[in-house]
């Protein structure tokens, strides 16, 4: 399973493109997993913040690829850890 994807980046991308403003479940390729709250989406990546460690405004935002993402969810889905 490690490294496997479950859908392809240009799925991924849309996903995440859809969920600007949002927190979503993220699984890096490395099969770990967290909720991320998406700020801004550009060509190859996105904007986020872990979720639990949101503040106003926020203090920590980094930037993913969107290769480096195996699988994206809404939050609540069931799916990722502690939903």
């Amino acid at each position: 399973m490690l490294g496997e994807r479950f859908v392809d980046t240009d799925e991924i991308e849309r996903l995440i493109k859809a969920n600007v403003d949002k927190t979503l479940t993220v699984v890096d390729v490395d099969g770990g997993i967290q909720h991320l709250f998406v700020h801004s989406v550009d060509e190859e990546g996105f904007v986020c913040d872990i979720a639990a460690e949101m503040t106003q405004p926020p203090a920590r935002a980094y930037w993913v690829r969107f290769t480096d993402v195996r699988e994206v969810h809404p939050v609540g889905d069931g799916r990722g850890k502690n939903d």
